[in-house]
Protein backbone atom coordinates (compact mmCIF):
# COMPACT_ATOMS: atom_id res chain seq x y z
CA UNK A 1 0.00 0.00 0.00
CA UNK A 2 1.14 3.56 -0.76
CA UNK A 3 1.80 6.17 1.94
CA UNK A 4 -1.46 7.89 0.72
CA UNK A 5 -3.58 4.68 1.59
CA UNK A 6 -2.41 5.25 5.36
CA UNK A 7 -4.07 8.60 5.59
CA UNK A 8 -7.47 7.30 3.76
CA UNK A 9 -9.87 6.98 6.93
CA UNK A 10 -12.58 4.20 7.74
CA UNK A 11 -15.18 4.33 10.57
CA UNK A 12 -15.30 1.25 12.81
CA UNK A 13 -17.19 0.29 15.90
CA UNK A 14 -15.86 -0.04 19.00
CA UNK A 15 -17.62 -3.10 19.45
CA UNK A 16 -16.34 -4.14 16.21
CA UNK A 17 -12.71 -3.14 17.07
CA UNK A 18 -12.88 -4.78 20.42
CA UNK A 19 -13.71 -8.22 19.39
CA UNK A 20 -12.04 -7.80 15.75
CA UNK A 21 -15.43 -9.15 14.26
CA UNK A 22 -17.14 -7.35 11.38
CA UNK A 23 -19.85 -9.04 9.58
CA UNK A 24 -21.24 -5.86 7.74
CA UNK A 25 -19.40 -3.36 5.49
CA UNK A 26 -21.41 -0.03 4.49
CA UNK A 27 -19.72 2.25 2.28
CA UNK A 28 -21.87 5.42 1.73
CA UNK A 29 -21.17 8.08 -0.94
CA UNK A 30 -21.22 10.96 2.14
CA UNK A 31 -17.75 11.86 2.91
CA UNK A 32 -16.74 14.47 5.27
CA UNK A 33 -13.38 15.35 3.68
CA UNK A 34 -10.37 14.23 1.30
CA UNK A 35 -9.57 11.11 4.00
CA UNK A 36 -12.58 10.54 4.75
CA UNK A 37 -13.31 7.07 2.23
CA UNK A 38 -17.13 6.12 3.21
CA UNK A 39 -16.92 3.08 4.39
CA UNK A 40 -18.07 1.91 8.13
CA UNK A 41 -17.21 -1.42 9.69
CA UNK A 42 -19.72 -2.82 12.19
CA UNK A 43 -19.93 -5.88 13.74
CA UNK A 44 -23.42 -6.16 13.24
CA UNK A 45 -24.42 -6.71 16.76
CA UNK A 46 -24.41 -3.06 17.76
CA UNK A 47 -27.77 -1.86 19.14
CA UNK A 48 -29.58 1.48 18.29
CA UNK A 49 -27.84 2.56 21.73
CA UNK A 50 -24.46 2.07 20.80
CA UNK A 51 -24.56 3.35 17.63
CA UNK A 52 -26.08 6.75 18.68
CA UNK A 53 -23.27 7.53 21.06
CA UNK A 54 -20.20 9.07 18.85
CA UNK A 55 -17.87 8.13 21.56
CA UNK A 56 -18.83 4.44 20.31
CA UNK A 57 -16.88 4.61 16.83
CA UNK A 58 -13.20 4.75 16.00
CA UNK A 59 -11.61 6.60 13.28
CA UNK A 60 -9.10 4.57 11.90
CA UNK A 61 -6.29 4.38 8.92
CA UNK A 62 -7.31 2.21 5.90
CA UNK A 63 -4.50 0.12 6.49
CA UNK A 64 -5.02 -0.31 9.84
CA UNK A 65 -8.61 -1.75 9.84
CA UNK A 66 -7.04 -3.98 7.27
CA UNK A 67 -4.44 -5.26 9.70
CA UNK A 68 -7.22 -5.69 12.65
CA UNK A 69 -9.65 -7.86 10.29
CA UNK A 70 -7.42 -8.92 7.42
CA UNK A 71 -10.67 -10.28 5.36
CA UNK A 72 -11.22 -6.35 4.28
CA UNK A 73 -8.44 -5.91 2.47
CA UNK A 74 -10.26 -6.82 -0.96
CA UNK A 75 -12.91 -4.12 -0.29
CA UNK A 76 -10.70 -1.39 1.00
CA UNK A 77 -7.59 -2.10 -0.67
CA UNK A 78 -8.14 0.25 -4.08
CA UNK A 79 -9.12 3.94 -4.11
CA UNK A 80 -12.24 4.50 -5.35
CA UNK A 81 -15.09 6.74 -4.97
CA UNK A 82 -17.06 6.68 -2.37
CA UNK A 83 -20.73 4.97 -3.35
CA UNK A 84 -23.06 3.71 -1.37
CA UNK A 85 -22.50 -0.33 -1.03
CA UNK A 86 -22.93 -3.17 1.58
CA UNK A 87 -21.21 -6.23 2.22
CA UNK A 88 -21.93 -9.04 4.57
CA UNK A 89 -19.43 -11.55 6.00
CA UNK A 90 -20.24 -14.96 4.95
CA UNK A 91 -18.30 -17.07 7.34
CA UNK A 92 -18.26 -20.46 4.66
CA UNK A 93 -16.67 -18.18 1.69
CA UNK A 94 -14.49 -16.60 4.26
CA UNK A 95 -15.14 -12.93 2.31
CA UNK A 96 -17.70 -10.36 1.97
CA UNK A 97 -20.33 -10.47 -0.63
CA UNK A 98 -22.79 -7.72 -1.70
CA UNK A 99 -25.92 -7.46 -0.03
CA UNK A 100 -28.90 -5.16 0.65
CA UNK A 101 -28.11 -1.43 1.58
CA UNK A 102 -30.47 -0.81 4.68
CA UNK A 103 -32.99 1.62 4.23
CA UNK A 104 -32.19 3.78 7.21
CA UNK A 105 -28.27 3.24 7.64
CA UNK A 106 -27.00 2.67 11.21
CA UNK A 107 -24.12 5.07 10.86
CA UNK A 108 -25.44 7.23 8.38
Amino acid sequence: MTNTTQARLVYMTRRAYETGKVTLVLRTDRVWDERDTGWQLLSGEETGLELSDPSNGLLLSVERAIAHVPALLPLLADETEPVQAAYAYDDVQGIFLPTQFPQDPPTD
